[in-house]
């Protein structure tokens, strides 16, 4: 009987994994990092980090890519990869340090796993770049821009929905605060890393 029990605990024990799977990455802020899960299970990110008083220094780039084999660019693109963890992701990029600004700007983990806690969770399908000096977000693709928060050219934004050459973003200023609209598809570019 002792045997028996020791070998149904130690069955349940090998099978629990199996029942628990890994965790999935999700659409959402990661300290510095915002990430979107495509529908075709992809990844577009945008990474940017400040450090220091009065002189600040900045690293930033945009990933994109499969989870295990993404390229990280701004300058220059580099191999890299995301995976889930237990509280976020973890991100790693060989080179990743090599991004204008990030040598004194980025830990070096970066180059064999920087663990970055979840801070948000979003529905993003992907992550657009604002390509205007100025893009209001519309409370509906007809809407006025009156008294409308608004992007300015290069931030980027989560996509929650994209509709009749419209899409429906997410900003996050500064402090924290999010803000939804509609901008048209003149308004915005796509992420896309540079082909190799």
């Amino acid at each position: 009987m002792i045997r028996f029990l020791a070998v149904g605990v130690l069955s349940l024990c090998a099978a629990a994994p199996v029942l628990a799977g890994s965790p999935a990455l999700h659409s959402g802020k990661y300290e510095g990092l915002m990430l979107a899960v495509t529908p075709e299970h992809q990844v577009e990110g945008y990474y940017a980090e400040e450090m220091g008083e009065g002189v600040t220094r900045s690293c930033t780039f945009y990933l994109q890519g499969k989870p295990s084999a993404l390229t990280t660019w701004n300058d220059t693109a580099y191999p890299g990869s995301v995976a889930p963890s237990s509280d976020g992701v973890t991100l790693t990029v060989a080179e990743g340090r090599q991004h204008p600004g990030c040598l004194n700007v980025l830990m070096p983990e970066i180059a064999t796993g920087l663990d970055l806690t979840q801070t948000a969770s979003k529905k993003w399908i992907g992550l657009v770049q604002a390509s205007t000096d100025k893009a209001y977000l519309l409370k509906n693709p007809s809407a006025k821009a009156a008294k409308r928060p608004y992007i300015v050219k290069n931030d980027v934004v989560g996509v929650l929905a994209f509709k009749d050459g419209w899409a429906q973003v997410e900003f996050i200023n500064a402090e924290g605060r999010s803000f939804t609209g509609w901008i048209s598809q003149d308004q915005y570019a796509r992420l896309a890393a540079p082909k190799s």
